[in-house]
């Protein structure tokens, strides 16, 4: 995460001995969590989806800062 001393980012993943998937990405002000029951066939899906969607959106946001706000 950031080195700078003005910002805090972090994230905490972890899966639970009763299979409960936690993740969670925090910045200075706000945080998200993802949440979904491993043993459950259907949640372990969405719990892909989300993830593959996040993945994704994070990388396309990435590649965009990069093409279009130039170091300073």
């Amino acid at each position: 995460m950031p080195s700078s001393h003005r910002t805090k980012a972090n994230y905490h993943a972890k899966v639970m001995e009763d299979g409960i998937m936690k993740l969670t990405i925090s910045d200075c002000f706000r945080s998200i969590q993802l949440w979904n029951d491993l043993n459950n066939l259907e949640e372990r899906e969405e719990a892909i989806e989300k993830l593959f969607a996040l993945e994704e959106a994070a990388h396309l946001l990435r590649k965009y800062i990069e093409e279009n706000y130039k170091p300073l």
